[in-house]
């Protein structure tokens, strides 16, 4: 088997992947596609034979077969046939719509989830934006594909109809006609060949136009600060030009095959005729009839052609689809089978880590952290704090070694439980669009007002009624620009305190506040003590203050500091 051969098999899998699940919705497309287009091929021989009768001076007209009836008889044929091709249209375009819809519901929520489920280090290895190009991008293209590929279909089975009642009309003008449009896909398949391979370049340069769009929508407040706005808007436009190019490169393959193909259709139809006239074929109803159908046929030859290179287009992207949901399935996160109801001794032993390829980034740690603990993380930047910090949530499991509650093994504990006992507060605080309660819940819907009440409290963030009238139903936005830095801080330490957890890691709570704002975030942390072990990774002397222990993360190996 050649590799063109091997990448058209793979191609096959992975577009069958994609649309499998809705063989049904297909199948039923298709019968609805192909009685269409038969009730259109009645029509126009009825309309055709009644239009020569007329011309003739005839008062009667042969049906299919040795039927015969009036014009009047005809008409009222053709217009009934007229009404139920009407009908199995709007059957056919609700089915065909629906198609595009589930398929592209289907993908974002498979991809979506895969994603999401995925191992965290899974997740890091992605470029930024994978998330949002996998359930946006990606999802659209192949729902604008499947729906080329249905008017292809519907196409393909109208033309087969029309086919067929040629065929009954007139045997041997079909066949010739049928003989040219044979010859004339095969004239087409060197552009549908080079369709394939500019989308293959195009779905690569999708995924890095995708990646650096989010890389200069993250660097926003970098790129105004630094005044560099000018200089960062060239770049996108550079970026926007050369995705423009390789979109562009795909579209003219694919638009060539219109011009092109109604060309040779239509030399196609003409070498028929002059065919048929070589053979002595004199019939003119039944002559006339074909060659309508025949011209009528090259539309839906042409949706045939569409969805070729639709076809093509559509290989590359389901590929890359079908690849990436492997990989997000073959590294999803194994989950243990026990709930635990607490956390008073989270064990640390023997833990080294290495990420793929790389050199150990922390070698035989052991490290016991008790419930009540406030525990302070120092090292220099790359030492492995972050790592640490981690393997401690549970995101990313040791090398070798084993980390360990009561005995435990944390691959054996399922994820609910681990998540609402070990939580985490991020350095930098994002927001989500919503309500200060939304905010603190975090889509944890079972959590309760009282509780996020609660939480707040616990954070030390009180809420101001003449700032706050609504309180907690206070709509906060993305941005949370009402918010003070360090009231954001408060409300991310509210967040990871509703649930109760027996474990808080803070990632620098206090380094981008105000000494006001860190008096404030520090005395929560004290509160914290004896009920809650909190893990903060700090560089600050007047948040370490208030540790009871302080773990030193330098050059892969961990010591407390006494």
């Amino acid at each position: 088997m050649t590799e063109a051969d091997r990448r058209s098999l793979s191609s096959w899998q992975a577009i069958r992947q994609i649309l499998g699940p809705f063989r049904r919705r297909i199948a039923a497309f298709g019968f609805s596609s192909f009685l269409t287009g038969l009730l259109e091929a009645l029509f126009l021989v009825v309309v055709t034979k009644s239009a020569l009768a007329v011309a003739d001076g005839q008062t009667q007209i042969g049906l299919i077969g040795d039927r015969q009836a009036s014009i009047a008889e005809g008409a009222l044929v053709a217009l009934g046939l007229l009404a139920v091709r009407l009908g199995t249209g709007f059957v056919t375009v609700r089915l065909q719509t629906g198609l595009a819809f589930r398929v592209t519901s289907s993908l974002r929520r498979s991809l979506g989830t895969a994603f999401l489920r995925t191992s965290w280090a899974a997740q890091a290895r992605q470029p930024r934006g994978m998330l949002q190009h996998l359930v946006v991008q990606f999802p659209s293209t192949i729902a604008s594909l499947v729906h080329q590929l249905s008017a292809a279909l519907a196409g393909g089975l109208g033309l087969a109809s029309l086919l067929l009642i040629a065929l009954v009309i007139d045997p041997l003008a079909t066949l010739v006609v049928f003989a040219a449009l044979v010859i004339l896909a095969s004239c087409l398949w060197p552009i549908r060949r080079a369709v394939r391979r500019r989308a293959e370049q195009a779905v690569a340069r999708q995924v890095a136009f995708a990646t650096n769009v989010s890389e200069v929508s993250d660097l926003s407040l970098e790129i105004r600060a630094l005044g560099v706005t000018s200089e960062a808007s060239d770049h996108l436009v550079e970026l926007i030009d050369d995705e423009a190019r390789a979109q562009r490169r795909v579209g003219q393959a694919t638009y060539m095959v219109t011009p092109v193909y109604t060309t040779l259709a239509y030399a196609a139809v003409l070498a028929g005729v002059v065919a048929l006239d070589a053979a002595g074929q004199g019939n003119l109803d039944s002559m006339g009839a074909v060659l309508l159908i025949m011209l009528r046929s090259l539309s839906y030859g042409q949706q045939l052609q569409h969805g070729s290179s639709a076809l093509a287009q559509m290989a590359p992207v389901a590929e890359k689809l079908i690849e990436y949901r492997e990989e997000f399935d073959r590294d999803r996160e194994s989950e243990g089978t026990t709930n635990i109801a607490k956390i008073d001794r989270l064990e640390l032993d023997g833990v080294s880590f290495a990420y793929p390829d790389h050199e150990p980034v922390l070698c035989n740690v052991s490290l016991n952290i008790e419930r009540g603990d406030v525990i302070g993380v120092v090292g220099p930047s790359g030492a492995g704090k972050t790592t640490l910090v981690q393997l401690v949530l549970g995101l990313l499991h040791p090398t070798t070694g084993q980390v360990s509650v009561e005995g435990l093994a944390l691959a054996g504990i399922t994820h609910t439980s681990w998540r609402r006992l070990v939580t985490y507060v991020p350095q930098d605080t994002r927001l989500i669009d919503g309500t200060i309660a939304d905010n603190v819940r975090f889509s944890r819907p079972h959590i309760s007002d009282d509780d996020v009440r609660a939480a707040l409290a616990g954070a030390n963030l009180t809420l101001d009624a003449d700032r706050f009238p609504l309180g907690i139903d206070t709509p906060l936005g993305a941005s949370g620009h009402q918010l003070s830095g360090g009231q954001r801080q408060r409300l991310s330490i509210a967040r990871s305190l509703v649930t109760q957890p027996s474990i808080v890691v803070l990632d620098e709570p206090t380094s981008a506040l105000d000494s006001e704002s860190e008096e404030i975030v520090t005395d929560t942390l004290s509160r914290l003590r004896g009920n809650t072990a909190v893990i903060v990774v700090t560089h600050r002397d007047s948040t370490l203050s208030v540790c009871d222990r302080v773990i030193d993360v330098r050059d892969g190996a961990v010591a407390e500091r006494h």
